[in-house]
């Protein structure tokens, strides 16, 4: 649900630092400036100290990710007393300018390096040229040039008009040529290397031989990658002190924090303030915070108007707030609508047991998760996840259990003797890959399980419709809501009738309460439309809308699932088909029917979640929150403590 928020202005005279700190580790209230309106100016507070800190802490953070070849992903677990000293002992400057000088020698040696290659591989095309090249500048009547081939060409040419032609080295792919001829012939000599499909090279004007300086610059290099790697070993120092750098920028960035909170302070001749928002359910804690922090102060709260930008925060139960995650993929809702959160929980993880439909998968799923719990218990954002993965795996596996898919087709392959097959039999209750309609029963399931997402949307557009606007002006929610139940109960009379169970009185009076629905729902469309051929239009476009939309294309959207259970189904029974021949392999026949069987439904469990997930999450989307759901909402932002790579462990 959506958490009721009120709007509060604090006004106060003393320092409001204590107050500040303590909301922002309680992360209770939003804070803004106050009002224009009121009067009050804002006080210019400037931070360079705080951001220079984060810079150096952040700078040293990207050295700790460039000496270990990745970044830290886990999470500092200490007490207060311990975080305070680290950030009191921690010497930022000393390690900054220590760590800055060793990274920028690093980045002058590598500078270096790249040069020295650079200049190596252009000498290395003439490494075979026995002078200098600059006696061959100092020529007064005669000019050279220096001209790559490939080596593919078969005729390499000896001379060019009428001049020889000498190899002076070259690479794998090309020969390089050294050609020399008097100055006033250079046009055509260039001409004709471009005949030949030759690339003119340019050389410059080294004073000793080639092979020569390639020797010094090997020395040079080999220097300065020793240097290099010096310098190298001397940053990996940092890796020790990772835990108290991480401290110190989580504690830095919270102060940068806090520091901006502090900004939006407006203050006039006697008296200071903000304004902000915070949970209606969390006013008391704000007021006592307020009473014992800020002892001259007024606090007073306000009921926000629907055309406040409003920040929208979600308080489900526990079991519901995994949920959360589909909805903010979407956006928040605004703050007069409804929390799809809790009406889309049961018919996601549904929805994504029907695309999955493999108890076995499901249990793998169950299981991973607890284990990665575990291990991210600290990390609040990934816990919500896999939480949500956790509640979709338990309904993988009561789904996959009821239509008898464990690894596929595998219960059916086991003995009938045996005591799991026995077992895990009596739970099954259809199995779409026995054949016979069974198949069609699964789809119908999908179908149902549809339907009944639909109607509950617009039971939930009704809902909000009355809550809003009430009930004078719900008549279009209302009719819909009839249309949809009226349809289903028409099909259901038409089935008992079969039956002998119903008059065929109960089909007439359905089928004209279905059409008097219609005609109210035409003429609610056309009602708000000026001109005969604009009202004749939405009426017939509004009914059309409704057999096209609600009672056929959303609820036939839904068959994704039957299609995605199947084919989940399906592939499991290929990969065993396959293991099953991999058996009469003989000596390693069952080696390698287990690594198949690993890989096959590994491969495909993890196809099939995403598939799951993604078709799921657009039956939420697409047919579900269109129903009643409007979003555009800005989540709520409290000013609280940065905690990307800390936690702090209650003593």
């Amino acid at each position: 649900m959506i958490a009721r928020m009120k709007k509060f202005y604090l006004f106060f005279s003393g320092d409001p630092s204590r107050f500040l700190k303590k909301i922002q580790k309680d992360g209770l209230a939003e804070i803004n400036e106050l009002p224009e309106n009121l009067g009050f100016g804002g006080m210019e507070i400037s931070l360079p100290a705080v951001e220079d800190s984060l810079n150096k802490a952040e700078f040293l953070r990207t050295l700790i990710k460039r000496a270990e070849g990745k970044d830290f992903s886990g999470t500092i677990t200490l007490t207060e007393s311990q975080e305070k000293d680290i950030i009191r002992n921690f010497p930022l400057n000393e390690k900054y300018d220590e760590f800055y000088g060793i990274s920028k020698e690093i980045e002058r040696r590598e500078r270096i390096e790249k040069k020295l290659g650079r200049l190596k591989n252009e000498l290395l095309l003439i490494r075979g040229l026995p002078v200098a090249p600059s006696e061959l500048f100092s020529m007064k009547s005669f000019s050279f040039c220096f001209f790559m081939l490939n080596r593919k060409i078969k005729e390499i040419p000896a001379e060019i008009l009428g001049f020889e032609t000498e190899k002076a080295g070259g690479d794998r792919k090309n020969l390089l040529f050294i050609i020399i001829f008097p100055s006033g012939k250079r046009d055509k000599i260039l001409k004709e290397i471009d005949r030949l499909r030759g690339i003119p090279m340019n050389v410059k004007k080294w004073n000793k031989p080639p092979s020569e300086i390639i020797r010094k610059i090997d020395a040079v290099s080999g220097k300065n990658r020793n240097a290099l790697e010096s310098f190298e070993g001397q940053m990996e120092k940092i890796s020790p002190l990772k835990y108290e750098i991480l401290v110190f920028h989580d504690y830095i960035n919270s102060v940068l924090l806090y520091g901006k909170a502090k900004q939006k302070l407006s203050a006039s001749k006697f008296v200071k303030g903000f304004s902000g928002w915070v949970k209606e359910q969390d006013i008391p804690a704000l007021e006592n915070n307020a009473g014992k922090l800020l002892p001259e102060s007024y606090l007073c709260t306000a009921s926000p108007a629907l055309n406040e930008d409003i920040p929208i925060a979600l308080e489900n139960k526990h079991f519901i707030e995994p949920f959360e995650i589909v909805t903010d993929l979407y956006g928040r809702p605004v703050y007069k609508n409804l929390d799809p959160t809790g009406p889309l929980s049961l018919f996601f993880a549904l929805s994504f047991a029907f695309c999955i439909s493999d108890a076995a998968y499901g249990l793998i799923m169950t299981a991973l998760a607890l284990l990665f719990m575990k291990k991210f218990r600290f990390r609040p954002a990934i816990i919500k996840f896999l939480r949500l993965i956790l509640y979709s795996g338990i309904a993988t596996l009561i789904i996959g259990a009821l239509t008898g898919g464990w690894f596929g087709d595998l219960l059916t392959r086991l003995p009938e003797s045996s005591p799991a097959a026995k077992m895990l039999g009596k739970m099954v209750i259809l199995n779409p890959l026995e054949g016979g309609n069974n198949a069609f029963i699964f789809l119908g399931w999908a179908l149902i399980l549809g339907y009944l997402q639909i109607l509950w949307g617009l039971y939930l557009n009704l809902y909000n419709s009355v809550r809003q606007y009430g009930i004078k002006k719900s008549g279009e929610p209302f009719v819909l809501l009839a249309i949809q139940t009226l349809a289903a109960l028409l099909i259901l009379c038409f089935i008992a009738l079969r039956k002998g169970l119903l008059p065929e009185s109960s089909i007439r009076i359905t089928a004209v309460l279905l059409g008097a629905s219609f005609i109210c729902l035409m003429a609610l469309k056309a009602r708000d439309q000026k001109g005969l051929l604009m009202k004749l239009f939405w009426a017939v476009y509004g009914g059309y809308n409704v057999i096209a939309g609600n009672l056929l294309g959303d609820v036939l959207s839904y068959s994704r699932l039957f299609g995605l259970g199947l084919t989940t189904a399906v592939l499991g029974f290929v990969v065993n088909e396959i293991v099953f021949m991999s058996t009469g392999i003989p000596f390693i026949g069952y080696i390698i029917a287990s690594l198949i069987f690993i890989a096959g439904h590994s491969g495909t469990l993890v196809i099939n979640l995403f598939g799951g997930y993604v078709h799921t999450s657009r039956l939420q989307y697409l047919e579900f929150f269109t129903k009643f759901f409007e979003s555009g909402g800005r989540p709520f932002s409290p000013l609280r403590e940065a905690r990307r790579y800390t936690f702090i462990e209650k003593s």
